[in-house]
């Protein structure tokens, strides 16, 4: 039947209809694709799903580009439907060193780049001018104690940041420069002549200085210390025959037990001990020794030297210990043993630090790094014959600043990406991470002293 004044005929009804229809069931399933993340690779004729890149850095107003093309979003960025494929990002920022890593994006997944605070571009200035032997900042930066060699002796100098006054503390001069250890979470300071046994063991509140107190002076010859990672001030040590807990702010020292130990640790009020037990001729590690008292793991001589199969305990030193772990370095070879209460590993490093961020362990020697978060397996960071010398974290998100033998560089540990920091020579490298300032020592003749850089 056809209509008056219609310009369609029945057959051409009936064939816009077919295309229609042809046209929907084509169409809507490559619109369902393409909203479910899939994408048609035309070089290698695949239907690919896609993926999404996710990224947020410090400073927010940072530049990104992807494939040299530059990102006009700011943090946090968001790409979806991003094609799997490698591609090169680079973050930017004037004064900033630039951030670069080639990133994967993966079928259905999201390719994350955060946690990352870039590192400012500025010179080093000088602090103090002089002949520095070493020197060490306290826990919030306000104050840096050093060690000026004059002619034949070296004097102990205490530096308050805030006043920029610089105070000779009296009594500490001595031809051999003193060692200087800070309180983790107050402003006391512990300086002594590192050589056994102690000659002095000098007690300063750095914001009262004048007020020393030598506990060499009060105690038969002193074995061991450390502090108490505690905020109000708590000293232990041990002689020969006991193991004491000391306070500076009443100046007074108490036994705590009978030193029967082979080596001792604190850790929050825990005392975690080694000794020999007899009946397995193993050496046992025990937690919380004066509270629940809990044997943590054992030993055999041979897991300490398998070399020689001897015990060599008198070489073995507990160096921390934290929740579930405990850190034993054997003095003797460049060895540490880190234990849990299920795992002993052996790692090939003379020196370790812990990070005040997230418990993150880091280990080293001059040719291998080495990180362990609890609840996994050490992981080696790096290995390099360049000399390793030290390793600072910069920052919360554990920027790390390593100093080989004639520069330092940054690494961002979780990407593997690194850069040039400082292309020269610097000794006692430390870090000021709240208020992002480096310290370093510099023996170049013209550059003698403390320096500090902001970064």
């Amino acid at each position: 039947m056809e209509y008056p004044g219609t310009k369609f005929t029945h057959q051409i009804r009936l064939i816009m209809l077919i295309i229609f229809l042809a046209a929907f069931f084509v169409i809507s399933p490559i619109i369902i694709l393409y909203t479910a993340g899939y994408r048609y690779d035309w070089q290698n004729g695949l239907l690919k799903e896609t993926g999404a890149i996710s990224i947020d850095v410090e400073p927010a107003d940072a530049v990104v580009y992807l494939n040299g093309i530059k990102l006009q979003d700011k943090m946090p960025i968001r790409l979806n439907n991003i094609a799997p494929a490698k591609y090169s990002l680079r973050i930017t920022m004037p004064g900033y060193y630039d951030w670069l890593k080639e990133i994967e994006v993966k079928n259905k997944q999201t390719n994350y780049t955060k946690e990352i605070s870039l590192i400012k571009k500025n010179k080093p200035e000088i602090l103090i001018n002089g002949k520095i032997n070493n020197y060490a900042i306290s826990h919030n930066g306000r104050f840096i104690i050093y060690n000026v060699q004059n002619n034949k002796n070296s004097n102990t100098w205490l530096l308050d940041n805030n006043s920029r006054k610089t105070t000779l503390l009296s009594g500490l001069n001595s031809p051999e420069p003193a060692d200087i250890h800070w309180a983790e979470k107050n402003n006391y300071v512990l300086i002594w002549d590192s050589a056994l046994p102690y000659s002095r063991l000098v007690i300063i509140n750095a914001e009262n200085p004048s007020k020393q107190i030598d506990l060499v002076k009060n105690n038969a010859s002193i074995k061991k210390f450390e502090w108490a990672n505690t905020t109000d001030p708590q000293l232990y040590f041990s002689t020969k025959e006991n193991i004491f807990t000391y306070s500076p702010t009443t100046a007074k020292s108490k036994i705590i037990t009978k030193n029967i130990y082979i080596d001792w640790h604190v850790e929050n009020g825990q005392l975690w001990t080694m000794q020999t037990e007899t009946s397995t001729n193993q050496f046992k590690i025990t937690r919380d020794t004066l509270g629940f008292s809990s044997v943590f793991n054992r030993l055999d001589a041979t897991e300490i030297n398998p070399a020689t199969g001897q015990s060599e305990v008198e070489n073995l030193q507990i160096m921390a210990a934290r929740q579930n772990t405990i850190l034993l370095k054997n003095n003797k070879i460049s060895q540490m043993i880190l234990l849990t209460n299920t795992n002993k590993h052996k790692i090939d490093a003379d020196k370790f630090l812990i990070s005040k961020y997230n418990n993150w362990w880091l280990m080293w020697s001059q040719w291998e790094a080495w990180t362990y978060s609890e609840g996994e397996e050490p992981y080696l960071l790096n290995r390099s014959g360049e000399h390793l010398q030290e390793i600072i974290p910069l920052d919360k998100y554990n920027t790390l600043a390593l100093t080989w033998a004639d520069k330092t560089t940054v690494l961002f540990p979780y990407y593997l990406v690194s850069h040039d920091f400082i292309n020269e020579k610097i000794e006692d490298l430390s870090a000021d991470t709240e208020n992002k300032i480096l310290y370093f020592i510099n023996q170049d003749k013209n550059k003698e002293g403390i320096w500090k850089l902001n970064y």
